[in-house]
Protein backbone atom coordinates (compact mmCIF):
# COMPACT_ATOMS: atom_id res chain seq x y z
CA UNK A 1 0.00 0.00 0.00
CA UNK A 2 1.34 3.22 -0.88
CA UNK A 3 1.73 6.03 1.52
CA UNK A 4 0.20 9.10 1.73
CA UNK A 5 2.65 12.39 1.52
CA UNK A 6 0.85 14.84 3.34
CA UNK A 7 -1.52 12.94 5.61
CA UNK A 8 0.74 9.94 7.31
CA UNK A 9 1.23 10.44 11.23
CA UNK A 10 4.62 10.17 12.31
CA UNK A 11 7.22 11.95 14.10
CA UNK A 12 9.04 14.77 12.69
CA UNK A 13 12.44 13.62 11.13
CA UNK A 14 15.44 14.97 12.53
CA UNK A 15 16.49 18.38 11.12
CA UNK A 16 18.88 17.51 8.00
CA UNK A 17 22.55 19.66 9.17
CA UNK A 18 24.04 19.67 5.80
CA UNK A 19 21.09 20.79 3.87
CA UNK A 20 21.57 23.86 6.08
CA UNK A 21 25.00 24.07 5.35
CA UNK A 22 23.88 23.33 1.47
CA UNK A 23 21.03 26.56 1.77
CA UNK A 24 24.22 29.10 3.19
CA UNK A 25 26.74 27.87 0.82
CA UNK A 26 24.06 28.33 -2.38
CA UNK A 27 22.82 32.27 -1.41
CA UNK A 28 26.80 32.66 -0.37
CA UNK A 29 27.78 31.90 -4.27
CA UNK A 30 25.16 33.87 -5.48
CA UNK A 31 26.36 37.08 -3.63
CA UNK A 32 29.93 37.10 -4.78
CA UNK A 33 28.65 36.32 -8.19
CA UNK A 34 26.34 39.44 -7.82
CA UNK A 35 29.27 41.34 -6.07
CA UNK A 36 32.59 40.37 -8.21
CA UNK A 37 31.05 38.45 -11.57
CA UNK A 38 27.83 39.87 -12.47
CA UNK A 39 28.04 42.86 -15.46
CA UNK A 40 27.39 46.05 -13.25
CA UNK A 41 30.34 48.63 -13.28
CA UNK A 42 29.66 49.59 -9.38
CA UNK A 43 33.81 48.68 -8.64
CA UNK A 44 34.64 51.95 -11.42
CA UNK A 45 34.93 48.80 -14.39
CA UNK A 46 33.16 45.68 -14.66
CA UNK A 47 33.04 43.88 -11.91
CA UNK A 48 34.80 40.30 -13.20
CA UNK A 49 37.47 42.65 -14.64
CA UNK A 50 37.76 44.33 -11.39
CA UNK A 51 38.40 40.49 -9.77
CA UNK A 52 40.26 38.58 -13.05
CA UNK A 53 41.04 35.66 -10.99
CA UNK A 54 38.11 35.94 -8.09
CA UNK A 55 35.45 35.84 -10.84
CA UNK A 56 37.33 32.73 -12.79
CA UNK A 57 35.04 31.04 -9.88
CA UNK A 58 32.61 33.06 -9.05
CA UNK A 59 31.13 33.55 -12.18
CA UNK A 60 29.43 30.39 -12.02
CA UNK A 61 27.37 31.54 -8.97
CA UNK A 62 24.11 31.80 -10.92
CA UNK A 63 24.17 28.11 -10.12
CA UNK A 64 22.90 29.12 -6.15
CA UNK A 65 19.92 29.70 -7.47
CA UNK A 66 19.46 26.60 -9.46
CA UNK A 67 20.39 24.63 -6.29
CA UNK A 68 18.04 26.40 -4.68
CA UNK A 69 14.98 25.14 -6.46
CA UNK A 70 16.76 21.57 -6.53
CA UNK A 71 16.46 21.98 -2.40
CA UNK A 72 12.83 23.60 -2.24
CA UNK A 73 11.65 20.29 -4.28
CA UNK A 74 12.92 18.38 -1.11
CA UNK A 75 12.57 20.52 1.49
CA UNK A 76 8.96 21.76 0.48
CA UNK A 77 7.77 18.47 0.37
CA UNK A 78 9.00 17.45 3.35
CA UNK A 79 6.97 20.20 4.64
CA UNK A 80 3.97 19.07 3.45
CA UNK A 81 3.58 16.46 6.09
CA UNK A 82 0.80 16.27 8.20
CA UNK A 83 -0.96 19.61 6.96
CA UNK A 84 -3.32 20.27 4.67
CA UNK A 85 -4.18 22.69 1.96
CA UNK A 86 -4.79 25.76 4.30
CA UNK A 87 -2.05 24.95 6.74
CA UNK A 88 0.30 24.63 3.87
CA UNK A 89 -0.72 27.85 2.55
CA UNK A 90 -0.47 28.92 5.86
CA UNK A 91 3.24 27.71 6.77
CA UNK A 92 4.26 29.60 3.25
CA UNK A 93 2.98 32.45 3.89
CA UNK A 94 4.13 32.47 7.60
CA UNK A 95 8.01 31.60 5.91
CA UNK A 96 8.51 34.11 3.43
CA UNK A 97 6.21 37.33 3.83
CA UNK A 98 8.09 38.64 7.09
CA UNK A 99 11.48 39.18 5.63
CA UNK A 100 10.17 39.63 2.41
CA UNK A 101 7.53 42.93 2.88
CA UNK A 102 11.06 44.66 5.16
CA UNK A 103 12.89 43.57 1.56
CA UNK A 104 10.73 45.43 -0.58
CA UNK A 105 10.52 48.33 1.69
CA UNK A 106 14.31 48.80 2.00
CA UNK A 107 14.75 48.12 -1.73
CA UNK A 108 12.34 51.12 -2.27
CA UNK A 109 14.36 53.14 0.59
CA UNK A 110 17.58 52.63 -1.62
CA UNK A 111 15.85 52.52 -5.13
CA UNK A 112 13.88 55.09 -5.18
CA UNK A 113 15.53 57.41 -2.31
CA UNK A 114 19.42 56.97 -1.29
CA UNK A 115 20.27 56.18 -4.71
CA UNK A 116 17.99 56.95 -7.33
CA UNK A 117 20.60 57.12 -10.15
CA UNK A 118 20.42 53.05 -9.66
CA UNK A 119 16.75 52.32 -9.65
CA UNK A 120 17.07 51.11 -13.46
CA UNK A 121 13.57 52.67 -13.97
CA UNK A 122 11.51 51.36 -10.77
CA UNK A 123 8.93 53.76 -9.26
CA UNK A 124 7.10 54.32 -6.80
CA UNK A 125 3.90 52.49 -8.13
CA UNK A 126 5.92 49.15 -8.33
CA UNK A 127 5.47 49.19 -4.30
CA UNK A 128 2.24 47.65 -3.36
CA UNK A 129 2.65 44.83 -6.34
CA UNK A 130 5.70 43.83 -5.23
CA UNK A 131 4.49 43.56 -1.70
CA UNK A 132 2.09 40.84 -3.03
CA UNK A 133 5.24 38.79 -4.46
CA UNK A 134 2.88 37.86 -7.44
CA UNK A 135 4.39 41.48 -9.26
CA UNK A 136 6.08 39.60 -11.87
CA UNK A 137 3.37 37.84 -13.15
CA UNK A 138 1.75 41.39 -13.55
CA UNK A 139 4.26 42.77 -15.30
CA UNK A 140 5.27 44.95 -12.86
CA UNK A 141 9.03 45.55 -12.08
CA UNK A 142 10.66 43.57 -9.69
CA UNK A 143 12.01 46.38 -6.76
CA UNK A 144 14.92 44.14 -6.41
CA UNK A 145 16.12 41.82 -9.37
CA UNK A 146 16.79 38.81 -6.91
CA UNK A 147 12.89 38.61 -6.55
CA UNK A 148 12.08 37.05 -9.79
CA UNK A 149 13.47 33.56 -8.59
CA UNK A 150 10.51 33.71 -5.58
CA UNK A 151 8.14 33.98 -8.43
CA UNK A 152 9.27 30.48 -9.67
CA UNK A 153 9.22 29.21 -6.20
CA UNK A 154 5.81 30.33 -5.06
CA UNK A 155 4.26 29.07 -8.78
CA UNK A 156 5.45 25.42 -7.45
CA UNK A 157 3.80 26.43 -4.12
CA UNK A 158 0.72 26.80 -5.84
CA UNK A 159 0.98 23.64 -7.68
CA UNK A 160 1.73 21.99 -4.62
CA UNK A 161 -1.58 23.45 -3.07
CA UNK A 162 -3.86 22.74 -6.08
CA UNK A 163 -2.34 18.94 -5.19
CA UNK A 164 -3.36 18.89 -1.83
CA UNK A 165 -6.40 20.35 -2.40
CA UNK A 166 -7.21 17.48 -4.46
CA UNK A 167 -5.54 14.93 -2.09
CA UNK A 168 -3.44 14.26 -4.80
CA UNK A 169 -0.39 13.85 -2.62
CA UNK A 170 0.50 9.77 -2.54
CA UNK A 171 3.62 8.50 -3.48
CA UNK A 172 2.65 7.45 -6.93
CA UNK A 173 1.24 11.35 -7.69
CA UNK A 174 4.64 13.00 -6.67
CA UNK A 175 6.03 10.42 -8.86
CA UNK A 176 3.53 11.30 -11.78
CA UNK A 177 4.07 14.90 -10.86
CA UNK A 178 7.63 14.79 -11.75
CA UNK A 179 7.30 13.39 -14.74
CA UNK A 180 4.70 15.03 -16.11
CA UNK A 181 6.01 18.38 -15.46
CA UNK A 182 9.67 18.33 -16.41
CA UNK A 183 8.32 16.74 -19.85
CA UNK A 184 5.67 19.62 -20.36
CA UNK A 185 8.51 22.30 -20.16
CA UNK A 186 10.49 20.36 -22.22
CA UNK A 187 7.53 20.09 -25.02
CA UNK A 188 6.69 23.79 -24.63
CA UNK A 189 10.40 24.94 -24.80
CA UNK A 190 11.11 22.35 -28.55
CA UNK A 191 7.50 24.05 -29.61
CA UNK A 192 8.74 27.62 -28.72
CA UNK A 193 5.64 27.90 -26.70
CA UNK A 194 7.23 30.44 -24.31
CA UNK A 195 4.43 32.48 -22.80
CA UNK A 196 2.92 29.26 -21.60
CA UNK A 197 6.39 27.64 -20.51
CA UNK A 198 6.89 30.94 -18.43
CA UNK A 199 3.78 30.52 -16.80
CA UNK A 200 4.50 26.99 -15.61
CA UNK A 201 8.01 27.60 -15.22
CA UNK A 202 8.74 24.76 -16.91
CA UNK A 203 12.35 25.49 -17.64
CA UNK A 204 13.08 24.73 -13.59
CA UNK A 205 10.46 22.11 -13.02
CA UNK A 206 13.04 19.04 -13.32
CA UNK A 207 14.90 20.62 -10.50
CA UNK A 208 11.98 20.66 -8.29
CA UNK A 209 11.23 17.44 -9.55
CA UNK A 210 14.95 15.87 -8.94
CA UNK A 211 14.62 17.32 -5.48
CA UNK A 212 11.11 15.68 -4.57
CA UNK A 213 12.34 12.30 -5.84
CA UNK A 214 14.95 12.60 -3.76
CA UNK A 215 12.86 13.47 -0.58
CA UNK A 216 10.62 10.04 -1.76
CA UNK A 217 13.84 8.14 -1.36
CA UNK A 218 14.94 9.91 1.67
CA UNK A 219 11.22 8.73 3.48
CA UNK A 220 11.07 5.60 1.75
CA UNK A 221 14.08 3.93 0.55
CA UNK A 222 15.96 3.51 -3.11
CA UNK A 223 13.57 2.04 -6.16
CA UNK A 224 14.88 1.70 -9.65
CA UNK A 225 11.92 3.72 -10.70
CA UNK A 226 12.81 7.15 -8.19
CA UNK A 227 16.56 6.43 -8.94
CA UNK A 228 15.13 6.58 -12.56
CA UNK A 229 12.95 9.48 -12.34
CA UNK A 230 16.59 11.63 -10.33
CA UNK A 231 18.33 10.37 -13.54
CA UNK A 232 16.08 12.15 -15.73
CA UNK A 233 14.90 15.16 -14.00
CA UNK A 234 19.05 15.56 -13.75
CA UNK A 235 19.39 15.13 -17.17
CA UNK A 236 16.61 17.79 -18.08
CA UNK A 237 17.74 20.13 -15.40
CA UNK A 238 21.05 20.19 -17.24
CA UNK A 239 20.09 20.89 -20.32
CA UNK A 240 18.13 23.66 -19.60
CA UNK A 241 21.02 25.10 -17.33
CA UNK A 242 23.21 24.62 -19.62
CA UNK A 243 21.51 26.98 -21.56
CA UNK A 244 20.00 29.56 -19.19
CA UNK A 245 23.84 29.69 -17.61
CA UNK A 246 25.70 30.19 -20.91
CA UNK A 247 22.85 33.58 -21.84
CA UNK A 248 22.85 35.06 -18.54
CA UNK A 249 26.97 34.69 -18.83
CA UNK A 250 26.91 36.63 -22.04
CA UNK A 251 24.29 38.55 -21.26
CA UNK A 252 24.51 39.71 -17.69
CA UNK A 253 28.17 39.67 -17.38
CA UNK A 254 29.44 39.72 -21.15
CA UNK A 255 31.58 36.16 -20.43
CA UNK A 256 31.76 33.23 -23.01
CA UNK A 257 31.53 30.56 -20.88
CA UNK A 258 30.72 26.69 -22.51
CA UNK A 259 27.10 25.30 -21.95
CA UNK A 260 28.69 21.87 -20.80
CA UNK A 261 30.46 23.97 -17.47
CA UNK A 262 26.82 25.09 -16.11
CA UNK A 263 25.53 21.32 -17.03
CA UNK A 264 28.71 20.08 -15.27
CA UNK A 265 27.52 22.00 -12.38
CA UNK A 266 23.83 21.03 -12.40
CA UNK A 267 24.90 17.21 -11.61
CA UNK A 268 27.03 17.88 -9.19
CA UNK A 269 24.06 19.86 -7.38
CA UNK A 270 21.91 16.94 -7.52
CA UNK A 271 25.06 14.73 -6.47
CA UNK A 272 25.34 17.30 -3.29
CA UNK A 273 22.02 17.05 -2.19
CA UNK A 274 21.71 12.78 -2.46
CA UNK A 275 25.32 13.07 -0.43
CA UNK A 276 23.42 15.37 2.40
CA UNK A 277 20.35 13.90 2.76
CA UNK A 278 20.68 9.75 1.25
CA UNK A 279 24.29 8.64 2.69
CA UNK A 280 24.95 8.69 6.92
CA UNK A 281 26.29 12.53 6.53
CA UNK A 282 22.53 12.87 6.37
CA UNK A 283 23.12 12.39 10.38
CA UNK A 284 25.35 15.37 10.85
CA UNK A 285 23.88 17.90 13.39
CA UNK A 286 24.82 21.30 14.91
CA UNK A 287 22.90 24.40 16.11
CA UNK A 288 25.63 26.64 14.06
CA UNK A 289 23.95 24.63 11.38
CA UNK A 290 20.61 25.54 11.86
CA UNK A 291 21.34 29.05 12.64
CA UNK A 292 23.96 29.63 9.61
CA UNK A 293 20.52 28.02 7.19
CA UNK A 294 18.30 30.32 8.97
CA UNK A 295 20.12 33.63 7.62
CA UNK A 296 20.16 31.90 3.52
CA UNK A 297 16.54 33.64 3.14
CA UNK A 298 17.22 37.34 4.75
CA UNK A 299 20.68 37.11 2.85
CA UNK A 300 19.45 36.53 -0.54
CA UNK A 301 16.78 39.15 0.03
CA UNK A 302 19.25 42.18 0.98
CA UNK A 303 22.08 41.76 -0.22
CA UNK A 304 21.94 42.84 -4.44
CA UNK A 305 20.95 46.47 -4.14
CA UNK A 306 22.38 47.36 -0.69
CA UNK A 307 25.56 45.62 -1.48
CA UNK A 308 26.00 47.68 -4.44
CA UNK A 309 25.35 51.23 -3.67
CA UNK A 310 28.36 49.98 -0.65
CA UNK A 311 30.95 49.42 -3.75
CA UNK A 312 29.95 51.98 -5.69
CA UNK A 313 30.41 54.34 -2.95
CA UNK A 314 33.26 53.13 -1.31
CA UNK A 315 35.73 51.40 -3.39
CA UNK A 316 37.64 54.48 -4.40
CA UNK A 317 38.67 54.73 -0.23
CA UNK A 318 38.66 51.47 0.65
CA UNK A 319 40.59 48.46 -0.11
CA UNK A 320 38.98 45.93 -2.88
CA UNK A 321 39.65 43.04 -0.32
CA UNK A 322 38.90 45.06 3.00
CA UNK A 323 35.59 45.97 1.29
CA UNK A 324 34.52 42.69 -0.30
CA UNK A 325 35.21 41.21 3.01
CA UNK A 326 33.81 43.69 5.16
CA UNK A 327 30.52 43.31 2.82
CA UNK A 328 29.97 39.70 3.39
CA UNK A 329 30.33 40.01 6.83
CA UNK A 330 27.96 43.10 6.95
CA UNK A 331 24.93 41.35 4.94
CA UNK A 332 25.53 38.15 7.26
CA UNK A 333 25.31 40.53 9.84
CA UNK A 334 21.87 42.60 8.73
CA UNK A 335 20.38 38.49 7.55
CA UNK A 336 20.70 37.40 11.28
CA UNK A 337 18.87 40.44 12.49
CA UNK A 338 16.08 40.31 10.14
CA UNK A 339 15.81 35.94 11.14
CA UNK A 340 15.86 37.04 14.92
CA UNK A 341 13.91 40.05 14.96
CA UNK A 342 11.25 39.78 11.84
CA UNK A 343 11.12 36.67 10.95
CA UNK A 344 11.32 34.69 14.28
CA UNK A 345 8.42 37.11 16.05
CA UNK A 346 6.07 37.52 13.23
CA UNK A 347 6.20 34.69 11.34
CA UNK A 348 4.14 32.04 13.69
CA UNK A 349 1.65 35.02 14.34
CA UNK A 350 1.01 35.42 10.20
CA UNK A 351 1.29 31.93 9.72
CA UNK A 352 -1.37 31.35 12.41
CA UNK A 353 -3.42 34.45 11.43
CA UNK A 354 -3.53 33.33 7.61
CA UNK A 355 -4.85 29.44 8.53
CA UNK A 356 -7.30 30.85 10.94
CA UNK A 357 -8.90 33.16 8.33
CA UNK A 358 -8.77 30.94 5.47
CA UNK A 359 -10.26 28.32 7.85
CA UNK A 360 -12.86 30.99 8.69
CA UNK A 361 -13.57 32.08 5.09
CA UNK A 362 -13.82 27.99 3.98
CA UNK A 363 -16.43 27.96 6.65
CA UNK A 364 -18.47 30.82 5.65
CA UNK A 365 -18.37 29.80 1.95
CA UNK A 366 -20.04 26.08 2.93
CA UNK A 367 -22.68 28.16 5.00
CA UNK A 368 -22.99 29.80 1.95
CA UNK A 369 -24.29 27.41 0.20
CA UNK A 370 -26.23 26.46 2.42
CA UNK A 371 -24.37 23.37 3.54
CA UNK A 372 -23.93 24.10 7.07
CA UNK A 373 -23.01 20.73 8.07
CA UNK A 374 -20.07 20.89 5.72
CA UNK A 375 -18.80 23.98 8.09
CA UNK A 376 -15.55 23.05 9.37
CA UNK A 377 -14.65 24.72 13.18
CA UNK A 378 -11.32 26.78 13.63
CA UNK A 379 -8.30 24.47 13.83
CA UNK A 380 -6.10 25.64 16.91
CA UNK A 381 -2.42 25.58 15.51
CA UNK A 382 0.61 25.37 18.26
CA UNK A 383 3.58 25.29 16.54
CA UNK A 384 7.02 26.65 17.55
CA UNK A 385 9.28 28.86 15.18
CA UNK A 386 11.59 25.92 13.53
CA UNK A 387 8.71 23.75 12.57
CA UNK A 388 7.57 25.78 10.07
CA UNK A 389 10.83 26.48 8.55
Amino acid sequence: MSKTVATQTHKPAPRLGLLDALRITAALIVVLYHYTAWGHEHWGTKAAEYWPVLSEFTRYGQLGVQLFFLISGFVILMSQQGKNVIGFIGSRVGRLYPAYWLAVIAAAVISLRIWPTGNEGRSASDILPNLTMMQAGFGVTDMDGVYWTLWVELRFYILLAVLLAFGLVKNRHILWLAGIWPALGLYLHFTNLDSLQEWIAGEYAALFAAGMVLYLIYQNGHSALRWAMVAGNTAIAAYFTGIKGRKDADFLSGLDIPAWHFQLLAVLCVVLLAVCTLTLLKNVQGKWLAVAGSLTYPLYLIHQLWGWWLINQLHDVVNKYVLLAGLMVLMLFVAYLVARYVEQPFGLPLRNATINGLTMARSWAKKALAKPELAIPESKYQQSWHQIR
